[in-house]
């Protein structure tokens, strides 16, 4: 008989998340996993298969939580959820900025699945972005570029939390962030 799991995934995931966040995928040791999460290595390999897929599970687990808690899909679309988007840079799991595009730093040398992972979820997010100033500005040429544009001023203000600005600093640049592109 087995022994019983005293730990459920979702805990060691959200754990997870925070190590990888702070320390990248690279810098994270196995060991540093055990400490966060509470669970030895058995334990965490019986789960998951190796780093790798424990981190490909943890930016999966990440974009789960971030897309259920529908900041670019609430009713009614528009600049609502754009502004909504662009504050997830003031982070989660007691992190700063984006577990995503701090972990672009190192995309070269990040599990291939990974990789996949994260393209999938900015595409996905583009064309959220556009579905959103669709319903703010009508349907316009430049919304594509818009959306690339607002993707860009996120991942600057999400890299820009490492640096330790106060959320008022960062409030400040999204307020007057939205005041731009609401005028154009």
């Amino acid at each position: 008989m087995g022994r019983r799991k005293l730990f459920t995934r979702e805990d060691v995931l959200d754990k997870a998340i925070a190590i990888f966040w702070k320390h990248g995928f690279a810098e994270t040791s196995v060991q540093d996993l055990e400490r966060a999460t509470g669970v030895r290595k058995s334990g965490l390999y019986a789960e998951f298969k190796d780093k790798e897929d424990l981190f490909v599970q943890s930016m999966r687990r990440y974009f789960d939580v971030l897309m259920a808690r529908g900041h670019l899909t609430k009713q009614p679309l528009g600049w609502t959820n754009v502004e909504s988007f662009l504050k997830v840079c003031y982070g989660s799991w007691g992190q700063k900025g984006c577990f995503s595009v701090n972990s672009m730093r190192e995309f070269a040398d990040l599990p291939p699945k990974a990789r996949q992972i994260m393209v999938a979820s900015v595409m996905k997010a583009h064309q959220l972005l556009i579905d959103n100033l669709a319903a703010a500005r009508g349907v316009c040429d430049d919304n594509d570029s818009l959306a690339g544009l607002i993707i860009t001023f996120f991942s600057g203000i999400c890299l820009e939390q490492n640096f330790g600005p106060d959320q008022a600093r960062i409030t400040n640049k999204i307020d007057a962030f939205m005041r731009l592109i609401r005028g154009m």
